[in-house]
């Protein structure tokens, strides 16, 4: 198909060629033929005396015209048959460079044909490995999460046994302890109340004993007052009421005042006794926890001895604290009636036993 369409321009060229040649034959033969020997009228013949070698020099210059234009065309003829051999040689080794370029296109699309299929074998052997390794990673994490789990799952069976097992001991052994405690604390609670009551009853008696001690020796302090107060009336009257002696002399009075002085700080030493006692039963010391402390107590108390208010004034706080609750609970005893004045608001120095 490419050489007739490369012959067509040739052949195209070889007839224009040739119509060229024919155009110029004929010219030149109309030259020739067109050279006047005569001339002939309706009327008359002229003739002409023609001289022959004017005539063979004009045919010889016709002849080598016709020559000369014979060669220039058959040069361009030539020419044009070159040019048309060189187009055609040149047609042909473009036609030749289409082929092998052709070819090698060919050879090209064939190998990169051949380069893609190998790629698609490499990438499709290479998916298949990579699938494989994929679910063979899979398999192996999915066994490998399969085993941490049941590991954890029996780790944390182990773990909740061992918590309820430890749970239950420590359940058991809370519930004996506080059983033991429980008991030891009743027992020494009945212990301390049994101690506290023979405690309070031996102190009771001896508060009663005192108490009545107290008012033989005020009776008998009173018959001597009494007494003496009937012997300095009776010196007064003999001597007119002019002797410093006399009841209503200063002397008298000091004296008598410093006679009840006497007997009212004795009176406030026992009655701080009998509260420092009350307290005492009332208090707690487990293991001698407060041995060698002491705390001043703050105390207001009514005239039946009903405690109105208690307070720390100063000492080891926990001894104060539990020393002030102690009081709370403690039974005051009654006063005295010419004592309570001093000791409706007193001062005591508590000590634990």
């Amino acid at each position: 198909m490419q050489n007739s369409k490369l012959s067509i321009p040739i052949v195209i060229s070889i007839i224009l060629h040739l119509i060229l040649i024919v155009v110029l034959g004929y010219q030149a033969i109309q030259n020739i033929d067109g050279v006047n020997y005569g001339r002939e009228t309706g009327n008359s013949i002229d003739a002409i005396m023609i001289d022959p070698s004017v005539m063979t020099d004009q045919y010889q210059r016709q002849l080598k015209t016709k020559e000369s234009q014979q060669q220039a065309d058959r040069k361009r003829e030539q020419q044009l048959a070159d040019q048309a051999k060189e187009l055609q040689e040149r047609q042909l080794a473009e036609q030749q460079h289409l082929k092998d370029l052709t070819k090698e296109r060919i050879k090209l699309a064939e190998q990169l044909k051949q380069q893609e299929e190998e790629r698609i074998a490499a990438e499709k052997v290479a998916a298949e490995k990579a699938a494989a390794e994929k679910a063979a990673a899979e398999k192996a994490a999915a066994e490998k999460a399969a085993a941490e789990k049941a590991a954890a799952e029996k780790a944390a069976a182990e773990k909740a046994a061992a918590e309820k097992a430890a749970a239950e001991k420590a359940a058991a052994e809370k519930a004996a302890a506080e059983k033991a405690a429980a008991e030891k604390a009743a027992a020494e609670k009945a212990v301390a109340e049994k101690a506290a009551a023979e405690k309070a009853a031996a102190e009771k008696a001896a508060a009663e004993k005192a108490a009545a001690e107290r008012k033989a020796a005020e009776a008998k302090k009173a018959k001597q007052r009494a007494e003496q107060a009937k012997k300095d009336k009776a010196i007064n009257d003999l001597l007119g009421g002019l002797t410093a002696g006399t009841p209503n002399s200063p002397s008298n009075q000091n004296g008598a005042a410093a006679s009840r002085k006497g007997s009212s700080d004795d009176e406030l030493a026992k009655y701080k006794a009998l509260v420092t006692n009350a307290i005492s039963n009332k208090f707690i010391n487990p293991a001698n926890v407060y041995s060698g402390k002491s705390c001043v107590l703050q105390i207001q108390i009514a005239p039946d001895g009903l405690l109105l208010n208690v307070s720390s004034g100063g000492g080891d706080s926990a001894l104060c604290r539990e020393a002030v609750a102690a009081t709370k609970l403690a039974t005051i005893p009654k006063p005295a009636s010419g004592l309570y004045d001093e000791v409706k608001n007193m001062i005591v120095e508590f000590q634990p036993k």
